[in-house]
């Protein structure tokens, strides 16, 4: 046997997965290879040390505490259950009326009058109280005097 077929071999050995007849042709070359059996040896290392260590055992009061712990998240997440459960039924029912009013918007702009869009630039700019004579195509050339000229009659 190759120690490249080992690899293997050597997991299923650990595991129990070998049968007689493998075994033993295993054995057989672990018995003349000093690196199958020094893999073999690191490989079934923390098997060994397992065995060795005692397993705990908890406190009288362990499982008191585990369920009182659990119990109390379980609260905690009710809360927050019912909470998912609102947004599941309220986030599509906030879309429709969301849509519902974005389209009552727009047929109420699009049905509505038409407005010229010139004449409203010029009311955001100039309104009904300031004179036309206000505007620059009708005053000249714009300075620093007629500036603070216009800003003074305001």
């Amino acid at each position: 046997m190759e120690c490249a077929q080992l690899g293997n071999w050597l997991s299923r050995r650990i595991d129990g997965e070998l049968s007689s007849s493998e075994s033993a042709e295993l054995d057989a070359h672990l018995e003349q290879c000093a690196s199958c059996t020094r893999e073999y040896r690191l490989l079934n290392l923390h098997r060994q040390i397992a065995q060795k260590i005692p397993q705990p055992t908890p406190s009288p009061f362990f499982y008191q505490k585990l369920r009182t712990r659990i119990e109390s998240e379980s609260k905690g997440m009710a809360s927050w259950r019912i909470f998912w459960e609102l947004t599941h039924h309220m986030v599509p029912a906030l879309a429709c009326i969301t849509l519902a009013l974005l389209s009552v918007l727009a047929y109420v702009q699009l049905n509505g009058p038409k407005a010229d869009l010139y004449r409203e630039y010029e009311r955001v700019f100039i309104t009904e109280e300031q004179p036309h004579q206000m505007l620059a195509s009708e005053q000249g050339d714009i300075t620093d005097m007629s500036v603070l000229r216009a800003i003074a009659e305001r």
